[in-house]
């Protein structure tokens, strides 16, 4: 890229919005990145797979117009190193001038309940959900600090509120990134930036199929009985489709959410019962 061809590029994204997406790989992740696209920010695509990243990014140009699909990025970034994290984050704040947005949507964990849940289960799943969410966050703040701007979405569950002894390394990991998210907005929200989180219910991706197929193999369930069973204990009877999850942080990022902050709005149909 020529010195000019890069001012103008600086240019442009100045009257963007600069958007990290972690997890962006994933059916929540991606929908998440493509919405926020379509809406007109420039957004980064994170994740540890080259190739995973980039046929993600792919993907999800080809289903947008191409002025959106032009403002699809892609980064290779493992947010399970601190010094892949910050080099990362960094680099962003080097070609752009700043984060606006950062969406934490990575992360899994194991269908197990305590006797199954192995001490290699809760290292991945505390070190990738919640200790990454945490060493990705710690980085952007810093910059959006600077700035006395920006907006903070983390992608949790609803085992934050309701545990599932059937999902208990994904029960305190929610747990955990729900105190990290209200801690931090409190302290942030003084600084300008705005931290909320979204909990999904049950959502029609893939990672689902598998999650229902585990369970369903634990239980001696049939996968797709299960799953009807699922949905059956959803108000609005069905599962969640990722976009809907997409629209609840498009609007959480968005200037209608200005007073928003240290909020947990849960999207699953209903299906939760705590108050």
């Amino acid at each position: 890229m020529s010195a000019q061809q890069h001012a103008e590029t600086t240019a442009q994204d100045t009257a963007l919005d600069i958007a990290l997406v972690s997890g962006a790989t994933g059916g929540m992740g991606g929908a998440i990145a493509a919405r926020l696209a379509a809406d007109g920010a420039l957004v980064v695509m994170l994740g540890r797979d080259a190739d995973r990243l980039d046929a993600a990014r792919e993907r999800l140009a080809d289903a947008l117009a191409p002025e959106a699909a032009e403002r699809l990025h892609s980064l290779v970034l493992d947010i399970n190193d601190t010094a892949s994290v910050e080099a990362g984050v960094a680099s962003v704040v080097a070609e752009h001038g700043r984060v606006d947005i950062l969406v934490n949507a990575a992360g899994d964990g194991p269908v197990a309940p305590l006797d199954q849940a192995g001490d290699d289960m809760w290292a991945a799943t505390l070190g990738g959900k919640l200790l990454g969410a945490m060493r990705l966050t710690r980085a952007v703040a810093a910059p959006m600090t600077e700035r006395g701007s920006g907006r903070i979405v983390f992608v949790n569950g609803v085992f934050r509120s309701e545990p599932d002894p059937m999902f208990v390394v994904n029960s305190v990991a929610n747990a955990g990134l729900g105190g990290l998210a209200k801690a931090i907005s409190k302290d942030l929200g003084r600084k300008g930036i705005r931290v909320n989180t979204v909990d999904p219910g049950a959502t029609d991706t893939p990672l689902w199929s598998d999650i229902v197929a585990d369970l369903g193999a634990k239980l001696g369930v049939d996968p797709s009985d299960l799953n009807k069973q699922i949905q059956g204990g959803v108000p609005l009877g069905r599962l969640v489709d990722p976009e809907e999850i997409a629209a609840a942080v498009a609007f959480l990022v968005s200037p209608g959410a200005a007073m928003v902050n240290g909020a947990f709005i849960t999207v699953d149909g209903g299906a939760r019962a705590s108050v």
